[in-house]
């Protein structure tokens, strides 16, 4: 049988290691049926917590950061590289021997709705989850939201009462910890939540991040906490850090005799969870990947969330044989859901534009002495090429030596021109955001050598690459919106004496010259009734 059991061990640590294809993990539901299958599990899992390279803070963490920062993808509170057991108990004191059983952990998603980084996402998923230690399948933040349920398989002392706890292996936050379940039912309800669970809210895909799920063998059947541990839990402004040998050692705990955890990748449901962080650039250049902006270069991250938000005044005006009426309209760009929006939404400057770098932690992270640039294009008039191609765009516009963040105390180096695509035409338009490395004195006409539209000399055919490599400018971030032309778009155009007969040829209702129109039409038809019923009337009367 202790042959039986180390074959299938290595074959499991393969697996874990090795893309296998479709190899059935060592602790499936399928593998655990059999007693040698349960062993083999089990070992793997004492195996892989005491392995230092399992992980991303073991190994391959100096490897990855040889140089200790404060960026996304190395942020880690002990750069010593360990094993996930060290990293969670006194190093050298875990007992791998005392994991006697395996715990089923769930995670039940559930659908519904939350609004992350200026986008409303909705999930319809119902989906219970799982945990498989060996072969784990990801989960986000939202996933994770809902719940979870645990069972233990054969426990040998179902008189005892249980100890669950929830960690956090990476950075050693707790997520719940649950005392005096009975052991002969082990139901979750039947214990008392010291510290209900809350699912991970991890911020980076890669690397993923173990969250642990803890059980603990109870001296006592109905435990109390210390009254140092009391104190704890019930300090609401507690840094979440949690020591479990302290903890284990103080309340008189005994294992863990069963151990199971799930990997986390990050979604945008942090950023409505904890507002004080800010990964949004992630999932902007996301969305940006799927659309592919042409003047976004694609081995520079997003690093600085660029929000914007317009309130145009209402109007109402006549154009191309028609009355329209528009309301006062405000929009915020939502970039992650591609937002498609009228010309008119964005007629007026935008009335705010919030630069916001990505951050981890409630510290402000500020912009003193740094100088950006804002540059608006439309890349998309590509059909007119004596205006712009996708190549050297039309320049909507442009503002450089912004100060502290605050582009409203930039320099106009191009007023701002609102979006004006041709009528049955949508456009996307682009905002990017540069770091200068100093002050900058632009003239545009520089930049627009080969404009041929004498109306916009300084904006048409814009040299964006030129202009980014002359002025040393490093790609920060960016955002964008959609346009489809509208009846404000035509009217713009025949007022700026543009020819009515083509602005206006694909406008409904639309006629030249324009049709009587219907309320005046039925009056003057009624009064025509009226006069040739009088003057049969008369006829009759006369003959």
């Amino acid at each position: 049988m202790e042959l039986r059991i180390t074959a299938l061990v290595v074959i499991c640590m393969l697996s874990y290691y090795v893309d296998c294809g479709n190899a059935q993990s060592v602790c499936s539901s399928e593998s655990r049926e059999s007693e040698d299958g349960l062993a083999a599990c089990l070992q793997s899992i004492r195996d892989t917590m005491v392995n230092e390279s399992a992980f991303w803070f073991g190994t391959d963490y100096p490897v990855n950061c040889p140089v200790p920062e404060y960026t996304i993808e190395c942020v880690n509170l002990d750069p010593t590289p360990v094993s996930m057991a060290d990293r969670l108990f006194f190093k050298g004191t875990f007992d791998v021997l005392t994991i006697e059983h395996y715990m089923d952990v769930t995670i039940h998603e559930k659908p519904g709705t939350y609004e992350g980084c200026g986008h409303i996402y909705t999930s319809d998923i119902e989906e219970d989850h799982s945990l498989d230690p060996i072969d784990p399948d990801p989960l986000t933040p939202w996933q994770t939201s809902h719940g979870f349920s645990a069972s233990v398989q054969g426990l040998a002392d179902t008189s005892a009462h249980y100890t669950l706890v929830i960690q956090d292996v990476g950075f050693i936050f707790l997520h719940g910890v649950y005392i005096n379940i009975p052991g002969d039912s082990f139901d979750i309800a039947n214990g008392e939540a010291i510290d209900a669970y809350h699912g991970p809210l991890y911020y980076r895909n890669d690397p993923q991040n173990p969250y642990i799920f803890m059980l603990f063998r109870q001296n006592q059947t109905n435990m109390e906490l210390t009254q140092y541990w009391t104190d704890y839990f019930n300090d609401p402004s507690g840094s979440g850090f949690f020591n479990i040998s302290d903890f284990a050692a103080d309340q008189n705990l005994q294992g863990p005799v069963a151990i199971n955890w799930l990997m986390s990748i990050t979604d945008p449901y942090i950023s409505e969870k904890q507002p004080f962080v800010n990964i949004c650039p992630l999932f902007v250049e996301e969305a940006e990947r799927e659309v592919d902006l042409y003047h976004v270069p694609n081995d520079i991250p997003f690093t600085v969330s660029v929000n914007i938000d317009y309130f145009s005044v209402g109007m109402n005006f006549s154009t191309c044989c028609n009355d329209y009426s528009y309301e006062n309209a405000t929009y915020s760009l939502d970039p992650i859901g591609d937002g498609t929006v009228t010309p008119f939404d964005n007629k007026d400057q935008p009335i705010s534009i919030t630069l916001l770098k990505m951050k981890l932690t409630p510290l402000p992270i500020d912009f003193r002495g740094e100088l950006y640039t804002l540059l608006m294009i439309d890349p998309d008039i590509s059909n007119n090429p004596g205006t712009g191609t996708r190549e050297k765009p039309l320049a909507h516009w442009l503002v450089t030596n912004i100060p502290n963040g605050r582009v409203d105390q930039g320099d106009i180096v191009l007023s701002y021109r609102g979006s004006m695509p041709p009528s049955g035409q949508t456009h996307r338009y682009q905002f990017l955001l540069y770091e200068q490395e100093n002050m900058l004195d632009i003239d545009p006409y520089d930049y627009t050598p080969d404009c041929q539209n004498q109306g916009i000399p300084d904006r048409c055919l814009f040299e964006v690459q030129r202009f980014v490599s002359e002025n040393q400018l490093q790609f920060l971030g960016a955002t964008w919106y959609n346009a489809t032309s509208d009846a404000y778009v035509a009217y713009t155009k025949v007022e700026q004496g543009e020819p009515k007969e083509e602005v206006c040829a694909l406008i409904p209702g639309y006629e030249n010259p324009c049709p009587t129109s219907k309320g005046t039409s039925q009056h003057f038809t009624r009064i025509i009734v009226e006069i040739v019923v009088f003057v049969l009337l008369v006829f009759v009367i006369v003959t």
